[in-house]
């Protein structure tokens, strides 16, 4: 969920409404129940990367035996999969969000709008460009272009192997949103990306020239709070052609990537990532109930409460499981067909931010700055 993290404003109005409705009830989040594990998880190793979490999304990336993170201070660091160090580099600047990847480059951004380009083998940096604002979510790149969304709305496009400005897409800010944005999403010559005013648009990546944006959900809310739906999730693109997006107090929508039609649409209120995989889409909603959704259809396949309210991030696919962390250290292994828990390990005691995996390696951060490996067997 980490909402927290991001809805600055807004949870200082709804705790004002609390404190005057005289409620004390609060809803603790689920106990972990009992199991029988199908797989076998084993520690590896442990390292502090950082000390205090970037403000924007932190990304770890498993590219191959080498796993990659950073630190806000500016600290860009290198590890082969038994956890001796290839490289570290101090850009001594302040990390925003990251890490983005591609043709061997690394890709972060700063809390002014800097762009940092690190080659992957040696940490030397390649080239340092700039965008117009923040950027509180990673860049990506198809090996050609990097596209970068900022809070203020912009969606920009630099060559990946130089940090040339391409071209720049501004989109309508509504008054009030959360402190987030979209990370973009590549899938053939286009870009698909949420904002903050409830679109999903898909650009093409060479020209900048949008194809369409469309509304994902329509708020019929009466205070400015609740007619906040923000698309701040990454969206998702499967190989029939469907573009999936989901908003903030609004609904996860499946759109016809080609003309942007509404083929299907569930409510659905949620800052996580989506993840498409062999006919199921799915989700972690603001409550942290998993759910599985027919692609085609929209229809619901499964929904489990399990781990409602433990703060979840956002999902990770190993094989035919799903992989989440959440707000003790843990990680869940759970089964696609059905959502039934399959593994669980405990690699840390702070909120899970990131997951990435490679082979049978699976690596978590949380948001203490501990990078943790393990092996699923």
């Amino acid at each position: 969920m980490n909402l927290k993290n991001k809805i600055i404003f807004l949870s200082f109005c709804l705790a004002l409404v609390a404190c005057q409705s005289g409620t004390d009830a609060v809803e603790s989040p689920a106990e972990l129940k009992k199991f029988s594990p199908n797989i076998t998880l084993q520690k590896k190793w442990s390292k502090n990367v950082f000390s205090e979490k970037p403000v924007g999304k932190v990304n770890l990336i498993f590219n191959d035996s080498n796993i990659f993170s950073f630190s806000e201070e500016g600290e860009v660091v290198a590890y082969q999969k038994d956890g001796s160090r290839i490289w570290i580099k101090d850009l001594n600047l302040s990390i925003s969000s990251g890490l983005g990847f591609g043709n061997n480059s690394l890709f972060l951004t700063t809390d002014n709008g800097e762009v940092i380009s690190i080659n992957s083998t040696n940490g030397e940096t390649n080239w340092t460009s700039e965008v117009s604002g923040e950027a509180l979510s990673p860049p990506s790149t198809n090996g050609l272009i990097l596209a970068i969304q900022t809070t203020n709305g912009k969606v920009t496009a630099l060559d990946s192997k130089n940090g040339k400005f391409i071209w720049e897409y501004t989109s309508t800010l509504p008054s009030l949103s959360l402190r987030g944005t979209s990370q973009p999403v590549f899938d053939k010559n286009f870009i698909y990306i949420g904002f903050a005013n409830g679109n999903l648009a898909k650009i093409e990546s060479r020209s900048g020239v949008v194809q369409w944006e469309i509304p994902i959900t329509v708020s019929k809310a009466s205070s400015e709070i609740e007619r906040v739906i923000d698309v701040d999730s990454k969206p998702a693109v499967s190989s029939n052609g469907l573009a999936f997006g989901v908003s903030y107090q609004g609904d996860i929508t499946a759109l016809d990537s080609r003309n942007g039609r509404l083929v299907w649409r569930q409510p659905a209120s949620s800052t996580n990532d989506i993840l498409n995989v062999k006919g199921s889409t799915f989700l972690i909603d603001e409550f942290d109930i998993l759910k599985s959704f027919d692609s085609v259809t929209g229809s619901t396949k499964w929904s489990s409460e399990e781990y409602r309210l433990r703060n979840l991030n956002s999902l990770s696919r190993y094989k035919n499981m799903l992989i989440v962390g959440d707000f003790k250290g843990y990680l869940h292994f759970i089964d696609m067909k059905d959502g039934t828990t399959q593994g669980r390990a405990k690699p840390s005691g702070s909120q899970v931010i990131s997951i990435a995996i490679s082979e049978d390696f699976v690596a978590s951060l949380d948001q203490s700055g501990k990078l943790s490996v393990l092996t699923v067997k």
